[in-house]
């Protein structure tokens, strides 16, 4: 019996304890609903929550430098397949040597630009040279690299440019060029830079 009671006794103050709660949320609930009415009244604008704090802004990567443009990249791949046309042991014909020249005016791009006539030098050298002796798949590709380099060396100094023409003739040199034919084709090279040079801007003298 006396455990009946207890048990009855803790339920009514558990459901006591309940309903309390429940009747302060109801009154808080109430206030607040009476405090907004007032200010909705009074043209205060009820309270808003806080919006979370805005995430910081990811700083923008900037972009590396550009490389060769993929129509560049054909220009040079060209020049290097109409290299490894002229085989050794046989005279460039005239049609592969204007081709050359053709080549080589595609890719000077510079505002400043050599002279067809230094260009039809230096492919008539050229297509000499490589009817004598001829360059590997991989010499070819490194000739036109840096044949490129020097048809648009009006930026650089004469020191990049200079290390660009070493690179040609070594190629050259690699695919056993004479001595003789190396210094014609050098001097057709170092010419090509001595024009742009002079005509390159004022900011990069």
């Amino acid at each position: 019996m006396k455990r009946v009671l207890v048990l009855s006794l803790f339920t009514a103050l558990f459901v006591s304890h309940s309903f309390g709660q429940g009747a302060q949320e109801m009154i808080k609930q109430k206030a607040k609903n009476f405090r907004d009415q007032n200010n909705a009244q009074q043209g205060v604008p009820p309270p808003q929550a806080t919006p979370p704090p805005a995430a910081p802004a990811q700083p923008i990567a900037p972009s590396g430098p550009q490389g060769i443009s993929q129509a560049q990249q054909q220009n040079i791949d060209k020049l290097s397949t109409d290299l490894s046309v002229i085989k050794p042991g046989s005279e460039a014909t005239a049609e592969q040597k204007q081709q050359l020249v053709t080549d080589l005016q595609t890719l000077a791009k510079g505002v400043s630009k050599p002279s067809k006539e230094t260009l039809a030098k230096l492919a008539n050298n050229l297509s000499s040279a490589l009817g004598d002796k001829g360059n590997s798949t991989t010499q070819q590709a490194q000739l036109a690299k840096a044949l490129n380099v020097v048809l648009n060396s009006g930026n650089l100094s004469a020191a990049q440019a200079q290390a660009f023409i070493k690179s040609a003739l070594d190629s050259l040199k690699a695919g056993g060029v004479s001595e003789a034919q190396l210094q014609a084709i050098g001097g057709d090279l170092k010419s090509i830079v001595t024009d742009l040079q002079k005509s390159k801007p004022r900011l990069y003298q």
